[in-house]
């Protein structure tokens, strides 16, 4: 949709996995034309964007040398980088390939979504893994602001943290047996932080499975979580108010810093 409106392309041709998607899409002028075959939609593209599942993505550039044209470039929005590059060095000529996440989005997938939009990166980060001048331009050009610091590593390190542990930690809350019943019983729907926590869940399972698993850190900043939830159990089983009070104060000098960082 960004791509149309800023007029940004001749001809936006998208790829999509249902009859009734392809549909939706041209309807909603997101695309000039809509196809269920990969090889149709990108042959003869000047710029391809692979966006899906990480798993999708890296199905994709396996294929996609076959179909590629001449002097084109490639761009993925995958949430993870370190596979798709890994991939993508192994199948794509150098130089082809760049890899992108811009942080935008919702918990809906695709075009059709109620939250797709020609606006939907406007004021959003974009990180791009390498420099390339080109691909900068097309993302300010939509409204991003683009991060080209961060290597895809350093990428799924930074990302994992703030992002993946905070919907882990969200669908957690929102699957442990004592929050089920509060559901249940009706007792939750006036609580404002239990409405974030259920925002926060509602992601789609399939792609924050792929998300998870395609990110070597994810783990390890369950870990880290684990560790300082074990703190409060600790500190609550020692009925140690002190201790309490230092780890609630941590958390808010964090706080303030982030704030500080966001104005």
């Amino acid at each position: 949709m960004a791509i149309r409106k800023r007029r940004l392309a001749k001809f936006v041709v998208g790829v999509v996995r249902r009859k009734r998607s392809a549909i939706e899409a041209v309807g909603k002028k997101a695309v000039d034309r809509a196809t269920l075959d990969f090889k149709e939609g990108v042959s003869g593209a000047s710029l391809v964007i692979l966006a899906g599942p990480v798993s999708t993505i890296l199905d994709h550039l396996k294929t996609l040398p076959k179909y590629l044209s001449r002097g084109a470039v490639v761009i993925d929005v995958g949430s993870s980088k370190t596979n798709i590059e890994r991939v993508a060095r192994k199948y794509l000529k150098k130089n082809v390939f760049v890899g992108c996440h811009p942080m935008a989005g919702s918990s809906k997938r695709g075009v059709t979504s109620s939250d797709a939009s020609p606006d939907l990166f406007l004021g959003c980060t974009c990180f791009m893994t390498r420099k390339n001048s080109i691909i900068r331009k097309f993302w300010e050009a939509i409204g991003s602001k683009v991060s080209d610091r961060l290597n895809a590593d350093q990428h799924d390190e930074w990302v994992a943290g703030p992002s993946y542990s905070v919907h882990v930690s969200a669908c957690a809350l929102l699957r442990n047996r004592s929050m089920r019943k509060l559901v249940r019983l009706k007792q939750t729907a006036d609580n404002p932080s239990f409405r974030d926590a259920a925002r926060l869940s509602k992601c789609d399972p399939a792609l924050w499975a792929d998300i998870l698993l395609s990110n070597k850190y994810s783990l390890a900043h369950i870990r880290d979580f684990e560790a300082s939830l074990s703190d409060f159990r600790k500190a609550l089983v020692l009925k140690n108010r002190i201790k309490l009070e230092k780890l609630i104060s941590e958390a808010n000098t964090i706080s303030r810093q982030l704030t500080h960082d966001v104005d």
